[in-house]
């Protein structure tokens, strides 16, 4: 079947034409490479817990590596799950009209250039080692090259971390029948709704302390 987008592969089409790509996704198969992307987003999901747990000080390089690779296909499922719920789950209090499946495909494939966060780790774990997994390497000062680099590195996640929002917003947009605004408002109303959620059980829990002592 001749994808909608034309001959090109939805990996590249989905950078500058996410609507139609998208589209042409859900419509021949909203799972397809649901494993891969799921892979893909998980990766450096999974070097992110290894820095803020400090397993790098404890473990050799080569089994984190390992381990990443084995967990993060489950790191990704779970957090594009759990996004999807609460994109399924709001967008219909807006009008969205999008199945789970769908938006799922969307918030999948808007991770994509997620691709270029892992070439940034592997050069960084080229030029740093272990180092570049501690938990204060970000705070570390560097010089000359190394410096350089992570001003690279800073910059193109920066980039992608913009044009991936983008490619959501367009997609689950598509998916929704939405606007491009309101599905802003779809992607800003869960983080609204997590943060008064936490900000009660905050309240709640001090309310209590209070009344305990």
């Amino acid at each position: 079947m001749e994808n909608r987008v034309g001959e090109k592969s939805p990996w590249v089409a989905i950078w500058f034409k996410p609507k139609e790509t998208i589209r042409s996704i859900v419509d021949e198969n909203p799972k397809r490479a649901f494993v891969l992307l799921s892979a893909i987003y998980g990766l450096p999901l999974a070097f992110n817990l290894i820095q803020n747990f400090a397993f790098s000080s404890t473990l050799p390089l080569w089994a984190i590596l390992v381990g990443s690779l084995v967990i993060c296909p489950f790191l990704g499922m779970l957090g594009i799950s759990i996004s999807t719920w609460l994109l399924h789950t709001t967008g219909k209090w807006i009008g969205g009209r999008g199945s789970f499946l769908n938006i799922r495909a969307a918030v999948a494939w808007s991770n994509v250039p997620t691709i270029v966060t892992i070439a940034m780790w592997v050069l960084l774990l080229g030029m740093f080692g272990s180092r570049a997994l501690d938990r204060d390497f970000s705070q570390t000062q560097f010089v000359g090259i190394q410096a350089g680099l992570l001003f690279l590195v800073m910059l193109v996640e920066l980039v992608i971390s913009v044009w991936g929002f983008v490619i959501l917003l367009t997609a689950l947009a598509e998916v929704q029948g939405f606007s491009l605004w309101r599905a802003i408002f779809n992607v800003i109303i869960p983080f609204v709704s997590i943060v008064a959620l936490v900000w009660l059980i905050g309240w709640a829990l001090y309310g209590i302390g209070v009344i305990n002592y």
